[in-house]
């Protein structure tokens, strides 16, 4: 797990003033909402006997631990033990760590690292200015996969395995023929990797083939990662585009929870015609990351092998993948601030 990281790690509507438990690669927290909205995010083990935080309640800004009543404020520090006489005081000890909490594009990222590392070397939340102000309000999802985030963070930037694998999600194909991919530009920088490619769907399936009427031979797909876990698409037919945001969540080695954050820019000014899609446009959603999990889920090894390009034989198609890799390998072995060893800029085949 990459540290010094904003993780995009909970939809926001799911957080309000009861505590949530949130679990990141094995590490389990607690998020809540202050007086003034504000998510607060700590550890979720109380300092007193470690009963979880998560079961108890809000006052105000503080969170009350369900066993003794010891009060935290959003700092982390206890400000009351109700056992304890008034003048009694309180243990220095007496406290869990807070996080840095930011909101943005319906997702709440939390700031996992070092407490001393600078703010103004913290890397920054990846932009998606086409989510600030959507046509309509966005549509969720939510998916459980049985593998390590790296892996279903790679899956959603492959580039070759939709022919092969969502026929009943997408649309049809001829797979194995005609499925060649083009030598293609990846765009890398410190922090991401971006690519667009055709998609080859000879037929679209489901409602999305009644809605844009005939194929676009123009279509194509945008492909983007952005550190620690976030993956995006983005599917153009003519002007109709389709976007998510996914953040792959790992709550540990072997558990991942994509949450999809989607919007669309067509068919938003009929709110009955809107809601039909919007559920169709789910399912569709959820089947193709059912199809995923299937074999995902069987990789070996379980989480992919950054440290050793040679493991696996990656090929000209999979240049997303080495891009993803090289990103994974340069910040796992990086203790230093991000600005004093940039990685290596442009574009590459």
């Amino acid at each position: 797990m990459l540290q010094n990281f904003w993780y995009a790690v909970e939809f926001s509507h799911s957080v309000g003033s009861k505590p949530t438990h949130l679990k990141l690669l094995g590490k389990d927290y607690v998020l809540y909402r202050g007086e003034a909205g504000q998510v607060i995010a700590l550890d979720n083990q109380c300092a007193h006997r470690g009963a979880s935080l998560a079961l108890g309640w809000t006052q105000g800004n503080c969170l009350r631990c369900p066993y003794h009543g010891w009060r935290y404020g959003a700092d982390g520090h206890c400000n009351h033990i109700p056992a304890d006489a008034p003048e009694t005081p309180i243990p220095k000890r007496a406290r869990v760590q807070s996080y840095p909490v930011q909101e943005k594009y319906g997702l709440i990222w939390l700031f996992v690292g070092s407490p001393e590392w600078p703010e103004d070397r913290r890397p920054p939340i990846p932009a998606f200015p086409t989510f600030d102000n959507p046509v309509r309000p966005a549509t969720y999802s939510r998916h459980e996969f049985d593998a390590h985030f790296t892996r279903t963070m790679e899956n959603g930037i492959d580039t070759s395995h939709a022919l092969f694998m969502h026929k009943g999600a997408i649309g049809a194909s001829n797979a194995p023929t005609n499925t060649e991919i083009d030598a293609y530009e990846v765009t890398l920088n410190d922090y991401e990797l971006s690519a667009t490619l055709p998609i080859k769907v000879n037929r679209i399936n489901g409602v999305m083939r009644f809605v844009l009427q005939q194929d676009d031979t123009k279509a194509h797909k945008d492909y983007r990662f952005a550190l620690p876990n976030i993956t995006f698409s983005a599917v153009q037919f003519g002007r109709f585009r389709i976007e998510s945001i996914m953040a792959h969540i790992p709550v540990d080695d072997h558990t991942t929870v994509v949450k999809s954050v989607n919007i669309r820019n067509f068919l938003n000014q009929v709110p009955m015609l809107s809601y039909w899609l919007d559920q169709n446009t789910a399912q569709v959603g959820n089947k193709i990351m059912q199809e995923d999990d299937v074999v995902v889920k069987t990789q070996v090894p379980q989480q992919v092998p950054y440290y050793d390009m040679g493991r696996e034989l990656l090929v000209a198609s999979d240049a997303t993948l080495i891009a993803y890799r090289k990103l994974l390998k340069r910040y796992a072995a990086q203790p230093l601030p991000v600005e004093q060893a940039p990685v290596e800029q442009g574009s590459m085949l």
